[in-house]
């Protein structure tokens, strides 16, 4: 069943021993009021730490008319929902090191003349959120909310710990599965293990 962010809120504030709320934008509840601060950046926290199917978006960026003051050929306008960017023109970049382009607030910026790109986007949206990312979701937002509301670090740091050692792995594991797989070149394996060779041996 897709949850909404009330849903999520509650789940969070049980698993920290505290009642239901109605809204999280009620402002006579402390609970929705706690929730309410700490929701969004939780949110965007989690959506950072994997290459999440669920939030990923494509799109042709706009390039901007006045090009980088150095450094780089082009810049291109980031969308507002923005988060991680996941592959540009065709090549994937998940966490690798790369030196085709970077980032500098909201604008990407590199030497390709075009920018077809796929991105991690910052979804309001939670019927669309897969059940392990929002289950990771939800133990750091208990993470966040238990001092608080429950004024009780120890909680806080168990529930931080679950998140990092079993929520967000596993969330990620499951992610990781749905993923495309990358097709059997022959020729550029060639290629890669030629250049090994000769870089090794001269």
């Amino acid at each position: 069943m897709a949850l909404s962010v009330t849903d999520i809120c509650n789940q969070a504030l049980a698993r920290v021993g505290s009642p239901r709320i109605m809204s999280i934008d009620d402002a006579d509840s402390k609970g929705a009021r706690v929730c309410l601060n700490a929701y969004e950046p939780t949110v965007r926290e989690v959506a950072r730490a994997g290459d999440w199917n669920c939030l990923r978006k494509r799109t042709t960026l706009g390039q901007l008319a006045v090009p980088p003051s150095f450094g780089w050929a082009y810049q291109y306008q980031l969308p507002a929902d923005f988060i991680n960017l996941s592959e540009l023109n065709g090549v994937e970049y998940r966490g690798q090191p790369q030196d085709d382009w970077e980032i500098e607030g909201k604008v990407l910026l590199t030497d390709a003349d075009r920018a077809d790109v796929k991105y991690i986007a910052f979804v309001e949206d939670t019927t669309v959120w897969d059940a392990l990312f929002a289950n990771a979701v939800v133990v750091l937002l208990a993470a966040k909310i238990a001092t608080p509301i429950r004024q009780d670090e120890g909680m806080a740091a168990s529930l931080l710990q679950e998140y990092y050692r079993v929520a967000l792995p596993q969330a990620r594991a499951k992610d990781a599965n749905q993923k495309r797989r990358m097709r059997f070149d022959p020729a550029a394996e060639s290629r890669f293990l030629s250049a090994r060779y000769y870089s090794t041996n001269g």
